[in-house]
């Protein structure tokens, strides 16, 4: 099962649900939630095969260009130095850093765009997960029942318990009350 990290827009004024919204509470968490993104957090193959195309499909630009001249002077180190052997090595490290932490890169832009982390939900696929988060914000939505409201047990009518024989059942060689 894979994990996905949930990530809302973080607009006081959409969540909180002010006067200055035109709409409830209700109604404003909602719109937030309909924003909201889901990203799958784990390892990508394709980072791994092809970490630049990679970082541009995930529109993450900078670091994309980052690791396209991280790669360009690894191959100019490797023909200066006399170790081009150690090239294909060193890339394919920088392509595997890629494929584990090019998932936080994509989660650490969404932050800066002002989303806000709402949730880790465990799903086998995409659909799972977003089936998993709204029922979860359904069932938070409901009003609690509490502890009043339910009625107590009635001990005095309860079976008395059975006592412990000397005989009793043991864990190997030792008793439940360290007996030998």
């Amino acid at each position: 099962m894979a994990q996905y990290v949930v990530l809302e827009p973080s607009d006081s004024k959409a969540i909180s649900g002010k006067v200055d919204t035109g709409f409830p509470s209700e109604i404003a968490t909602e719109k937030s939630a309909e924003k909201a993104v889901f990203v799958r957090d784990g390892f990508h193959v394709l980072a791994l095969v092809l970490p630049f195309v990679w970082l541009l499909i995930q529109r993450l630009w900078f670091e994309a260009f980052a690791v396209l001249g991280i790669t360009i002077l690894l191959g100019l180190a490797g023909a200066y130095f006399g170790i081009a052997d150690a090239v294909p090595l060193l890339t394919l490290l920088v392509s595997l850093f890629v494929a584990l932490e090019g998932v936080n890169w994509k989660i650490a832009k969404l932050r800066r765009q002002g989303f806000v982390e709402k949730a880790v939900i465990d799903a086998s696929d995409l659909e799972e997960a977003e089936i998993r988060y709204f029922y979860s914000l359904e069932d938070a939505a409901r009003p609690a029942t509490s502890l009043a409201d339910k009625p107590a047990p009635e001990w005095a009518q309860q079976p008395p318990r059975p006592t412990y024989s000397s005989f009793g059942s043991t864990i190997g060689f030792v008793g439940h009350r360290g007996e030998n």
